[in-house]
């Protein structure tokens, strides 16, 4: 195969947890283009197996209703697209599968607060770049594989080695480092990559969307896949994706300690001084790295509407000025 053959048909954006309750959750979806019609939806919840109901006018209360539910999937049937939510200590994520993305889907998601990074790219090629178990091979690989290198795992069964593999999705607590041909960052990615060197990035095309925010095109459509992976190790070595890896039990830490006595991110309900219905609070280090409240050098405060828009946007210096009552 000398390109990739699927573009951006997997689509994938975290943020910070806290940042998207079940509420916020289904009131988003429920605005956005999705690109696909769904017509039923598995609920998510604690102690149960998954709850499926139709995808209809009261499917919204019928998830806010469900005791202990942390998520949900929409989608078709087994094999068209979908999209998953799951909310839970240290993962908050939205996930479309199978079906590209709409810009204006992108542009909403990219609009909430908390957000740590985003992905969009082929599901297939991400798949096989990670994939170890070899009679997955065996089954359904179209190509050969018997030459890939192989390792022992931790239970003394022969694997294939993928470490080698530079598009291969690296998994970290709160979000999936996938070096994908389309790219987001927020700000809240410096607690695992080197946020500070995304605008310097020796290959693809790195865009400031503002407030912190970063697009990366890694590379355009027609690169042949020798490119492609050149660029994919160039992003992985130079933001650290490994280093992210070997980091996985203190970005788990750090996500979970505080909660919720000492948070890094507050999101409230309320009518708010700047005309805001919603207001987010999140808490920067002197670098501008998300901490938690006792740490913070600075506090985000934004406010948006009813219609999801951003009326107040403002960072208050704590080392300078008491934090504000926002109680």
């Amino acid at each position: 195969m000398s390109r990739l053959t699927e573009p951006r048909n997997w689509t994938v954006f975290t943020f910070l947890p806290g940042s998207l309750d079940l509420r916020r959750a289904c009131e988003l979806v429920r605005s956005i283009e999705l690109g696909f019609r769904p017509s039923e939806v598995t609920i998510s919840a604690w102690g149960s197996g998954g709850i499926t109901v139709p995808y209809d006018g009261a499917v919204w209360d019928t998830i806010l209703s469900t005791p202990e539910a942390y998520g949900f999937r929409l989608e078709t049937d087994g094999s068209d697209p979908s999209l998953d939510c799951t909310l839970s200590s240290t993962d908050c994520q939205l996930m479309v599968s199978r079906a590209p993305s709409a810009d204006s889907f992108i542009a909403a998601l990219l609009n909430v607060p908390g957000l740590l990074a985003g992905a969009s790219g082929d599901a297939s090629d991400a798949h096989w770049q990670g994939e170890t178990n070899p009679n997955h091979y065996r089954m359904w690989f179209d190509g050969p594989w018997e030459h890939l290198p192989r390792v022992i795992d931790e239970w003394g069964d022969e694997i294939i080695d993928v470490s080698g593999n530079p598009g291969r999705i690296t998994e970290v607590p709160g979000l999936r480092l996938w070096p994908a041909q389309d790219l987001w960052f927020g700000p809240a990615a410096a607690l695992a990559i080197d946020y500070e060197a995304i605008p310097g990035l020796p290959v693809g095309r790195v865009t400031d969307l503002g407030n912190g925010r970063y697009h990366v095109r890694l590379w355009e459509d027609g690169t042949p896949l020798t490119g492609i992976r050149k660029a994919q190790q160039a992003l992985r070595d130079h933001l650290g994706y490994q280093a992210a890896e070997d980091r996985a039990d203190e970005i788990r830490a750090t996500l979970t300690e505080g909660q919720p006595d000492d948070p890094m991110f507050v999101a409230q309900r309320g009518n708010f001084p700047h005309g805001g219905t919603e207001r987010f609070l999140q808490y920067f280090s002197a670098a501008k790295h998300p901490t938690t409240r006792s740490r913070a050098a600075w506090l985000n405060i934004r406010e948006f509407d009813d219609e999801n828009r951003l009326v107040h946007d403002e960072y208050v210096d704590l080392t300078t000025n008491p934090h504000p009552d926002l109680s």
